[in-house]
């Protein structure tokens, strides 16, 4: 074959689009045999692929000379000789084309098949012309990058765009803060860029002669460019809007209990909203306009309703628009505003085109979402304690409720009904803020419950003339109780099952654990607060979610009710189910009052608050402050002794969180020394590395704000692939060899450790200086453009002694692909316990779902995998957990009829019990 010229298939359009829009032929051609002919990159002018044009490069042997002649699936006769295909036409002379290179490859099940990279396409037909590129197929930066070394016929033209962001870099050390500034100096550097793009003489050629050409290669070269520029230019936008996301998020997190039904939110519209969220929330992950508007606009797509026949109807705006409001507050993103003007001001390919544009309207209709959020018309006067309570319950329709007069005489007879004085009636009064008469029925009520427990009220006295059945019934009564004046509360519960509901106390609870207390918390009705705890309230009550008062006046911002309850006691440090602090419950709503009250009352009392102390998912108050983008929670936490260097469960620091120059400036003026090591020594710096021998290589280390994503330049992507590669060969060694592992020495250390009785995974010192020499310079988290990573192939295919050495490598156990699926998943998936055992191990989440909702539980049942179902029971998973179609792991193997898979979960769960 021909060594001049090379490529990697994997990479080739032609070859990716028919593995993935044409799968079925795909897996047609595999199981036949036949030859795939996937053109070189540039040969073809067009990136919308037909199915003819497919079957137009798939050549079927013939049965008598298989070596050297074949068909097409397009029923056209094909020659093979010394290297050159010939292909008979109707009309002038044969087609030829040379194959460049052969290429086999293997499926998982160890299918051979082979695929010629030839150098012209087969048939004239099979290229469309120029214009044939569509402005919907640029989805991604991918296929941004593809058009311009596609239609410029090399990488030139993306090589000098890098060398321009790179002197762009150097000019501006320091970009304005301004976002008019910011949007004019960027503005230039695309201006120049695209002067750079048209003067290639073949994107010249191709823009003139269509419009629609050139706004691909608009769209394409602005794309490209915020991809190169992102971490350099989003911290300086997320400065500039500091104020209004802070704010915004305020605002968001004092909703975040809010539910569908409160938004008049159309029954029919409930299933989609599960899905349209987990597509919204990763807005924050694209670099560009052009992915993040795609992303805005499947987000909107995904919320469909069908009608009978099961056809999509399309939704009116007063029905899209709340959905998508709901959409914006619960993403968990801590950055809208700035994710607005990133998308509103930095589309500069979009400028002046007008209301048509599909970009411009869905940009608009977030920003009318934002804006209606940040109005506060959803939340109410933003000082909850200075205003009086519209609840459904005030003094005009309490008329209504079949009282026999006004409130407070209603309150002081005898003969109130049962039904006004139950415990929601006290909850309703407490949230209109009527504490005099709450204050009033509770005390009565009080009274009634005393004088029943202190009247012998089980005496039996039996009647000459009672029937036996009366008398057999008290005796019943009589002996279930203590003791005739037992006052505990199963015989209270047993004298009147509605004494609670009918006669409710300061300690009456509703069906959630929440007293009266609780209730006044939530709403900051300090003046009822204060009246419950004077009538021996509990401050330390738990509802059933293990929120204290304490917890909800914290997270309400109800300063007032905060402190009377300090200082009647309230535990300070009291967790809920989340392991949430009240300071965590102030610091995530952005309640500065509430901070100070907790931190300032704890000094003066003496009392020792758990400034980091940590939530469930590893969480101090300053990661969420970080978060947020608090800017004055986080300078108080740092002056009452909160520590930036801590680590959440995902290993983030408070820096990590920050997302914004302020932040990060507080925080780095309070360890100067650990935020200039974390940004060294951070694996997820950004770098954009190109072919070593390209004169105007570079990378970005200059860029002093690179924080999270990772490079996805062609040549990391293609190095990437080949790790897959070789992984989905199950070749270790050559996995291990292209990321700088050395593999001898990995076995080494293992029989070594094997001698002395230790396993691979062994954390004694001996061990750990052993491990010391297989760890590598390379980023084992790197992931392909579906987000794959050496481990979750390594879990795909079994190699549970790859995985060992990744882990060893600091391999994140829990890493997410596109589709939201760990290296635990797709071990399920494929039934290899031994890898399941290794991933669980070393700290997998066993309970982690993906953008489905299906946990590894939920994938090996519907697989019907026992042994992996054998071994993630094992590790007790939460089997009550269920899926974007309200399924359990249990209700799975049920549909599925896998009755051993069945009766272990059943087994399992009995013994839960």
């Amino acid at each position: 074959m021909d060594g001049s010229y090379d490529e990697i298939i994997s990479d080739n359009p032609f070859f990716v689009d028919l593995k993935n829009d044409y799968p079925n032929l795909f897996q047609h051609c595999l199981t036949q045999s036949w030859i795939i002919c996937v053109p070189r990159i540039g040969s073809l002018n067009t990136r919308a692929f037909t199915v003819e044009d497919f079957c137009a490069h798939i050549l079927v042997p013939s049965d008598e000379l298989p070596e050297t002649h074949y068909s097409t699936l397009t029923e056209k006769q094909v020659t093979v000789t010394n290297k050159v295909i010939t292909l008979e036409v109707t009309k002038g002379l044969p087609l030829q084309s040379h194959i460049l290179f052969e290429e086999t490859f293997y499926t998982e099940d160890f299918i051979k098949y082979k695929v010629w990279c030839i150098e012209t396409p087969l048939e004239p037909s099979a290229t469309a012309d120029d214009n044939a590129i569509s402005k919907e197929y640029l989805s991604s930066v991918n296929d941004c990058i593809d058009l311009l070394w596609t239609q410029a016929a090399g990488r030139q033209v993306l090589d000098q765009i890098e060398h321009s962001v790179q002197l762009f870099v150097k000019r501006h050390s320091r970009l304005p803060l301004a976002i008019t500034s910011l949007r004019d100096t960027v503005s230039e550097l695309y201006t120049h860029c695209l002067q750079i793009a048209l003067q290639n003489r073949r994107l010249r050629d191709k823009s003139k002669s269509c419009k629609q050409i050139l706004e691909n290669v608009k769209i394409a070269v602005e794309s490209y460019m915020q991809h190169l520029l992102f971490d350099y230019l989003f911290k300086p936008i997320c400065t500039s809007c500091a104020y209004e996301d802070a704010h915004l998020n305020k605002k968001i997190r004092n909703m975040c209990d809010i539910q569908l039904r409160d938004l008049d939110i159309k029954k029919d519209l409930y299933h989609a909203v599960p899905k349209a969220k987990q597509l919204l929330s990763k807005i924050d992950t694209f670099d560009t306009v052009l992915e993040k508007v795609l992303c805005i606009k499947q987000a909107l797509n995904a919320i469909n309703k069908k009608d009978e026949y099961d056809n999509v109807v399309l939704l009116t705006a007063d029905d899209l628009l709340p959905v998508f409001v709901f959409l914006v507050i619960k993403s968990g993103l801590p950055n809208w505003y700035s994710q607005l003007t990133y998308m509103k001001e930095f589309r500069f390919s979009g400028i002046g085109k007008g209301d048509g544009d599909e970009s411009a309207f869905l940009i608009t209709t977030l920003e009318a979402v934002i804006e209606h959020i940040q109005s506060g018309a959803l939340t109410g006067p933003p000082n909850p304690e200075s205003y009086y309570y519209e609840s459904n319950l005030t003094e005009d329709n309490l008329s209504g409720r079949q009282r026999k007069s006004s409130l407070t005489e209603s309150i002081s007879t005898s003969d109130t009904s049962g039904r006004e004085e139950t415990l929601e009636y006290i909850f309703e009064l407490i949230k209109a803020n009527h504490s005099e008469q709450v204050q009033a029925i509770l005390q009565k009520n009080q009274k009634q419950v005393q004088t029943i427990q202190n009247q012998n009220i089980l005496k039996i006295t039996v009647d000459n003339d009672s029937s036996n059945e009366d008398e057999e019934e008290n005796l019943e009564i009589y002996q279930k109780l203590c003791h005739p004046l037992c006052s505990c509360k199963k015989c209270c519960s047993k004298l009147s099952k509605n004494l609670l509901r009918t006669c409710p106390t300061v300690s009456s609870r509703d069906s959630h654990g929440l007293t009266a207390l609780h209730v006044a918390c939530i709403h900051g009705k300090s003046n009822t607060v204060e009246s419950l705890i004077d009538m021996g309230a509990d401050i330390n009550a738990t509802d059933l979610n293990e929120c204290t008062p304490l917890h909800y006046a914290a997270s309400r911002g109800h300063q007032n009710a905060l402190l009377l309850l300090l200082h009647s006691g309230a535990t300070i440090n009291q967790t809920n189910i989340d392991k949430n602090t009240p300071l965590h419950m102030s610091v995530n709503n952005g309640h500065l009052n509430c901070v100070k009250a907790l931190i300032y009352f704890a000094e003066h009392s003496r009392w020792k608050i758990k400034i980091n102390c940590v939530n469930e998912s590893g969480n101090t108050p300053l990661h969420l402050a970080s978060k947020w983008g608090y800017e004055g929670i986080v300078k108080l936490l740092i002056e009452s002794g909160a520590e930036p260097s801590l680590q959440n469960l995902q290993n983030k620091t408070a820096f990590d969180n920050a997302h914004n120059l302020r932040i990060l400036q507080v925080l780095k003026a309070s360890t100067p020394n650990l935020y200039e090591y974390i940004h060294i020594t951070s694996s997820n710096v950004r770098t954009l590395n190109c072919k070593p021998d390209n004169p105007v290589a570079f990378k970005l280390h200059s860029m002093k704000h690179d924080t999270n994503n990772a490079s996805k330049t062609v040549e990391n992507l293609k190095l990437i692939e080949r790790i897959l590669k070789a992984i989905s060969y199950c070749d270790v060694k050559l996995a291990c060899f292209y990321m700088k592992i050395d593999y001898a020495a990995y076995l080494e250390t293992s029989d070594k450790a094997n001698n002395v009785g230790c396993h691979p995974l062994c954390e004694c010192l001996v061990c750990k200086k052993k491990v010391v020499s297989q760890t590598s310079d390379f980023d084992v988290n790197f992931a392909d453009t579906n987000g794959f990573t050496p481990l979750h192939y390594a879990a795909r295919y079994g190699l549970d002694e790859l995985c060992n050495i990744l882990v060893c490598n600091k391999a994140n156990v829990n890493i997410i692909n596109k589709k939201g699926q760990t290296p635990l998943h797709l071990a399920a998936l494929n039934n290899k316990t031994l890898v399941l055992r290794v991933l669980l191990d070393n700290g997998a989440n066993i309970n982690a779902i993906d953008s489905a909702g299906n946990t590894p539980l939920h994938d090996a049942s519907d697989m019907g995998n026992i042994g992996a179902i054998k071994m993630l029971i094992s590790y007790k998973p939460d089997i009550t957990m269920v899926n974007g179609s309200d399924k359990t792991a249990l209700g799975l193997a049920k549909n599925k009829v896998h009755l051993t898979i069945i009766d272990l979960i059943e087994k399992y769960a009995n013994k839960l019990i």
